[in-house]
């Protein structure tokens, strides 16, 4: 019996061994795959990004050239991918805005401020400069 007792303690330590080594795998895994899971989240976020830039390059050059009907319909989509995107919007509002579709691009301005308030500095000077467009192309009293 006493030949069989370190034999046990010896198994015994071997299991507990084995069961942190175990553990410690268990864990790394997670580690990794949580890892994993980060990459790509970023990976996705940065390729979005830089479709989001050469979106907003390519509405640029459309808007830049007069080309407003395009931008419009570009933006349009942009938005439809990307809803919370503030440039996106800006866009649109700025193809409204060529086109003459004051109260479209009004609209899309106070739809910018709802989903990215911090724009207010910039939206409340177009908002100005549109009611300006708004009173210009009212109708005069005859005298």
């Amino acid at each position: 019996m006493q030949s069989i007792q370190p034999l046990l303690q010896s198994l015994n330590t071997i299991t507990w061994l084995l069961v942190f080594i175990s553990a410690g795998i268990l864990v790394m895994s997670v580690c990794f795959v949580i890892l994993v899971v980060n990459v790509v989240s970023v990976m996705r976020e940065n390729r979005s990004s830089r479709r989001g830039d050469l979106r907003e390059t390519e509405l640029d050059d459309l808007l830049a050239s007069g080309q407003s009907k395009a931008a419009k319909f570009s933006a349009t989509e942009w938005i439809a991918l990307e809803p919370r995107r503030p440039e996106a919007h800006w866009a649109l509002a700025k193809a409204h805005y060529q086109l003459g579709e004051l109260a479209e691009a009004k609209q899309v301005l106070n739809e910018l401020l709802k989903i990215a308030p911090e724009e207010d500095y910039r939206v409340d000077a177009w908002l100005e400069l549109l009611e300006t467009e708004f009173s210009e192309r009212r109708p005069k009293p005859v005298n």
